[in-house]
């Protein structure tokens, strides 16, 4: 496949997916402690980074759809791993956004964290927690996109 998206390496996936992992967990703990602690601070820490992980999320999907272009072939047997990392990598960001909405609708009006809100945010967690390990499988375990 010779297209724009060959402007990238293919290895722009794993370069970019860390910061959806990090800023995923950043904003589950924020969500988490904002709960509980309820102030100012931790109403806008939780809500400015789901949208720097909505934006980091979205740049890793495009990033994985690139990396996957240059596979010259998918093996039978990860097939069905790839097409659940991807469907993780989509809850992960559906979680996100109703996370950011749930907060800007009830929690950032009253500068609180809404709980609704910091669910949301831990349940995105758990899928990027799910993709990554499926992502590190199909590499360490299949050699996914892996020369040698």
């Amino acid at each position: 496949m010779s297209g724009i998206e060959h402007l990238l390496p293919s290895t722009i996936h794993p370069m970019v997916v860390h910061f959806t992992i990090a800023i995923a967990y950043l904003a589950g703990a924020a969500g988490l402690v904002g709960a509980f602690r309820q102030t100012p601070f931790w109403s806008r820490a939780f809500l400015y980074l789901l949208l720097l992980g909505i934006v980091a999320t979205a740049s890793a999907a495009v990033a994985g759809v690139v990396s996957e272009s240059y596979l010259a072939r998918i093996p039978e047997q990860v097939a069905p791993l790839l097409h659940t990392h991807k469907e993780d990598g989509l809850w992960t960001g559906i979680f996100q956004v109703v996370a950011a909405a749930l907060q800007l609708a009830f929690g950032t009006r009253r500068d609180r964290v809404s709980w609704l809100a910091a669910v949301s945010a831990l349940v995105a967690c758990v899928f990027v927690t799910l993709a990554g390990h499926l992502g590190g499988t199909m590499v360490y375990h299949y050699g996914l996109g892996v020369k040698a």
